[in-house]
């Protein structure tokens, strides 16, 4: 989807799902004999519509990324969770499962693939 299409589509998404809600809030609950402040209904939509808009903004940008198919050998990424020896690295956008192909590698350090089994990378620490 474009970015206006996919803004559109997200806004009445959340005007449907904010009046089902509202329908819920104002009959059903009432019907139940329970009963719910207006403010209370006011706040709850406002809030629904701020996280509507700040998910709507993330999704969009997740979905403009470009997907790795496949990392190759050689590709830079970081140390997201100590590798001794397996753990994960963050090759541009994405997260994989690595192994270390030497030495322990702490969070945050610089690495280089130097093989690939499957879904799992073998790096070494990057020179420069």
């Amino acid at each position: 989807m474009r970015g206006r299409t996919f803004l559109v589509y997200a806004v009445l998404v959340s005007l449907a799902e904010q009046a089902i809600l509202l329908l819920v809030l104002a009959w059903v609950l009432p019907w139940l004999g329970l009963k719910v402040p207006s403010w209370a209904v006011a706040l709850l939509m406002v809030a629904l519509g701020v996280y509507s808009v700040v998910l709507t903004r993330l999704n969009y940008r997740a979905l403009n990324q470009a997907p790795i198919l496949s990392p190759g050998i050689g590709a830079r990424g970081k140390v997201v969770q100590a590798l001794a020896p397996r753990g994960y690295v963050r090759i541009g956008n994405e997260l994989w499962s690595a192994q270390a192909a030497g030495r322990h590698l702490d969070v945050g350090e610089e690495v280089v693939i130097v093989r690939m089994e499957g879904l799992v990378l073998f790096v070494a620490p990057s020179r420069g």
